[in-house]
């Protein structure tokens, strides 16, 4: 198993020491956080706005919040299966990105060792507050917070070796508009930003638990240097996957005001 503790500490010294002119550029935008609640006011969310170049949050609401990762646990799945394996999956790994596989991510989750992938990557990450699904059958039920997104991003940009990034970040900004399950997946950041004309490489994640409450996150780069970590996770009464995430855009659209020339 590759190590990547040298790169890690190299990304967080990158972090720490990062220029201040980007910082003038991209000011904090805590306003934004309430804008974006108002927009979805019947929806739970938690919000992260990071910019690389200052080091700094932008926005932020219930940053430390837990809530269900679904599909965005496939970025913990892709890592720990590119340490163990190098590119040997990367068909694989980014079908199940791209289009959101399903059926790929059982198969990597079980034979790479389900939960033990979401405490080691969260470990590497310093996600201080994931944790792997009490059912080891249901990956989808993990528990991470906005906070952690950000921490997760910034290691797969600073703390991976290069040929990893070049398996993940080509299949984050080549999402599919339906994925494999055939829903649509541009709800969020990536119907924001195409409307903005921002780059952008992200990973979704969706589903309706069995109280009837949506959870819909939109998380992933913007910016073409992928410069901006944006994760937004919710969850709300099921109005119907069309409306539920048209509410999710809706706060989405907001927070693309924290980007420059946006």
């Amino acid at each position: 198993m590759r190590k990547y503790a040298a790169l890690l500490i190299s990304a967080l010294l990158v972090c720490l020491t990062a220029g201040t002119s980007a910082a003038a550029d991209a000011p904090p935008r805590p306003e934004l956080a309430q804008a974006a609640q108002q927009a979805a006011p019947d929806t739970t969310m938690g919000i992260m706005v990071f910019d690389m170049d200052s080091g700094r949050q932008l926005v932020n609401l219930n940053r430390d919040q837990q809530f269900k990762t679904e599909s965005v646990v496939k970025l913990m799945i892709a890592l720990d299966d590119l340490d163990r394996h190098g590119t040997a999956d990367s068909g694989e790994i980014q079908e199940m990105l791209s289009r959101s596989d399903d059926n790929v991510a059982d198969q990597l989750w079980v034979a790479d060792g389900e939960t033990s992938i979401v405490t080691d990557i969260a470990a590497r990450a310093l996600m201080t507050n994931t944790v792997p699904p009490a059912d080891p059958g249901w990956w989808g039920n993990t528990l991470t917070t906005p906070t952690d997104l950000s921490a997760l991003y910034q290691y797969i940009l600073l703390g991976i070796p290069q040929a990893d990034r070049d398996v993940i970040l080509p299949a984050l900004a080549g999402i599919t508009p339906t994925a494999a399950d055939g829903t649509d997946q541009t709800f969020g950041f990536p119907d924001a930003a195409q409307a903005d004309g921002e780059t952008y490489a992200v990973k979704q994640g969706w589903a309706v638990d069995d109280a009837g409450v949506d959870h819909l996150n939109s998380t992933g780069l913007l910016g073409d240097r992928h410069q901006y970590i944006v994760a937004l996770l919710t969850s709300q009464n099921s109005k119907g996957m069309a409306a539920d995430s048209a509410e999710v855009t809706a706060a989405a659209k907001v927070l693309m005001q924290a980007i420059p020339g946006n």
